[in-house]
């Protein structure tokens, strides 16, 4: 049986992909489809980050959806996806730097459950280690320098808000949102608009768990 630790390896990804050519992480696309279009319009550039081999960019091109740019980083993934999705732009890159994406150029950026596996090594979701703030700091960051002044970030997560949000409110220019798609069970989306912090919502999920506010530097 597989340890979930890998998922924070490059080299796994790399050797999973050898063999997959498609899998959803959470849900399919049809399930946070409606939510998911509340938030995006055709005629805007969209970057997909640890895009995986989820059909989530494809699914929004056939809907008209046409300026995406897709970046994982993994080469044997973006390799075989450039082949068979010519129509959309695949860049292999870690998404701490995004160092091959110029400043500012994207309306919208779009995760699913990628930071679950970023800090999939966690071993207690009230108290992160600072190497995974660390982390998420160098995300957010890279996030908020592609995005244009107006951008949006969209988080699709199955992490509770009292979590998820104090992770995000690291980001000083995000002004934070959330939705949700599912029955039985519920996944989230959190919608991060380039502006200042909620000051509310930063007094009440600071609260929550504070940990995920304190300092990377900090044990």
């Amino acid at each position: 049986m597989e340890s979930n630790a890998q998922y924070a390896e490059k080299d796994y990804w790399e050797n999973r992909f050898e063999k997959e050519t498609h899998y959803e992480w959470l849900a399919g696309f049809d399930s946070y489809k409606e939510v998911l279009l509340k938030y995006i319009r055709p005629e805007e550039r969209i970057l997909h980050i640890g895009c995986g081999s989820s059909d989530l960019s494809m699914r929004l091109f056939e809907l008209g959806y046409k300026n995406i740019t897709n970046v994982d980083y993994s080469e044997r993934l973006i390799w075989s996806r450039r082949e068979e999705f010519a129509e959309m732009e695949w860049i292999c890159d870690d998404i701490t730097s995004l160092s091959l994406i110029e400043d500012e150029k994207y309306d919208v950026v779009i995760e699913k459950a990628t930071i679950e596996a970023l800090l999939v090594k966690e071993k207690s979701a009230w108290s992160p280690s600072s190497s995974a703030l660390s982390t998420l700091d160098s995300v957010w960051r890279s996030i908020d320098r592609v995005l244009n002044k107006d951008g949006l970030f969209l988080s699709i997560s199955f992490t509770q808000p009292h979590f998820r949000i104090p992770a995000l409110l690291r980001n000083p220019s995000w002004n934070i949102e959330t939705d949700s798609f599912g029955e039985s069970f519920h996944f989230f989306v959190y919608v991060c608009r380039k502006g200042e912090n909620n000051e509310q919502m930063m007094e009440r999920y600071s609260k929550m768990a504070p940990d995920w506010l304190r300092d990377a530097t900090e044990e």
